[in-house]
């Protein structure tokens, strides 16, 4: 009897620790979001303006996605470190030098690796206002489609390129569980960023 005492207390005495410990230490976070991409996408515009410059070819119906991003944290106190993914694609068709219509569709897949890291400068209640920063890298696939039998589309090739992106200005709202966050700063996923978050 003492023996089942002493276990049942034991029990007791676990299943409280975690239920304190489940309900204070949600370390882990996931978050899913959505940024404009604007920079992601000017930069792929620019150097495309640059190239049609130099070649006298032309671009029209040129189509960019927002950035959908999964972002994973790990609290340390104040500091937050972690990743985020991202994904956006775009779509333009070109006009080759002496052509009077598109021949050639092209399409660019943007796949976003971006380590980064968060202080947070001011946490009351369910309020909290941080800032971030992040470099990586971005894998962009490029295809091309022959629109005209004449057209001679080149093969599909994968670059990286350097990303970083830098938030001076976020703040999240959310219990321990579940909350909303919106980002602003500049860099490879746009000027603004907004999503929710899952504490684990």
């Amino acid at each position: 009897m003492r023996f089942k005492s002493i276990v049942l207390s034991l029990c007791v005495l676990a299943s409280v620790n975690v239920v304190k410990a489940q309900s204070t230490d949600n370390r882990n976070e996931v978050r899913l979001s959505v940024s404009d991409g604007s920079t992601l996408s000017t930069v792929d515009i620019l150097g495309m303006g640059l190239s049609d410059a130099v070649t006298g070819s032309k671009r029209t119906d040129q189509k960019g996605s927002i950035l959908y991003g999964l972002g994973y944290r790990y609290s340390i106190n104040r500091f937050k470190i972690g990743a985020d993914l991202g994904f956006a694609r775009s779509s333009s068709k070109l006009t080759n030098a002496g052509e009077n219509t598109p021949s050639i569709k092209e399409r660019e897949l943007n796949f976003l690796v971006l380590p980064t890291a968060e202080f947070v400068y001011f946490r009351k209640g369910l309020f909290e206002l941080y800032g971030s920063a992040g470099a990586g890298v971005n894998l962009k696939r490029h295809t091309e489609n022959a629109l005209t039998a004449n057209a001679k589309a080149r093969k599909s090739d994968l670059t990286t390129s350097f990303i970083y992106q830098v938030n001076p200005i976020g703040f999240s709202v959310g219990n321990s569980r579940i909350g909303g966050f919106v980002e602003a700063g500049l860099g490879s996923k746009g000027f603004l960023t907004a999503g929710i978050s899952l504490k684990l």
